[in-house]
């Protein structure tokens, strides 16, 4: 991970960002969504790199960075200081939305870094606890969340796409306080 350099994210990012998210997810989907779903994001990934700056960007609410290697995105974060997730807004959680590594850079502690950077981002914005949705079959991410130390929240919904349902799971966390 020594030549590894993390950042927010800029405009200039735009198209790299979108293939790496959309790629990952076509490989950590594989076995639980169809073909079609993949099809689907690729074919909107023009408009998302179009409207890359009105979607991703950071301030006090909203943090967006990248892992990058040799000039190429190998990693990404996305998080908002309150999550989307009714469920979850009660308790005043933020939300690591999508946190996604390349698969020829998995287990080199890229992941561990990007979700370091988020729990100091929301921790300097108020947060005292955050959330991580998962769906229940993608059993590598909820190890890692587990490893973590993420404790499964006793609430599931449904995450639909093309019509189908699949169930997603929760883990939460506390952010501790920073240490003097």
């Amino acid at each position: 991970m020594k030549d590894i350099i993390f950042r927010k994210v800029e405009s200039a990012d735009a198209e790299q960002f979108v293939k790496l998210n959309n790629f990952v997810w076509r490989v950590a989907y594989k076995d639980i969504f169809p073909e079609e779903v993949f099809e689907e994001r690729d074919n909107f990934a023009s408009q998302k790199i179009q409207d890359f700056e009105k979607i991703y960007y950071n301030d006090d609410t909203e943090i967006v960075y990248v892992a990058e290697h040799d000039g190429k995105i190998v990693g990404l974060l996305l998080g908002k200081t309150e999550s989307d997730y009714n469920h979850f807004k009660e308790g005043a959680y933020a939300d690591l939305q999508a946190l996604y590594v390349h698969p020829d850079y998995q287990g080199q502690g890229i992941a561990s870094k990007l979700k370091e950077i988020f729990v100091e981002w929301a921790r300097k914005n108020g947060a005292i606890k955050f959330v991580i949705g998962v769906l229940k079959d993608n059993g590598k991410a909820r190890n890692v969340y587990e490893k973590w130390g993420g404790r499964l929240d006793k609430h599931s919904q449904p995450f639909e796409k093309l019509g189908k349902k699949y169930d997603e799971v929760f883990y939460t966390y506390e952010i501790p306080e920073k240490e003097q």
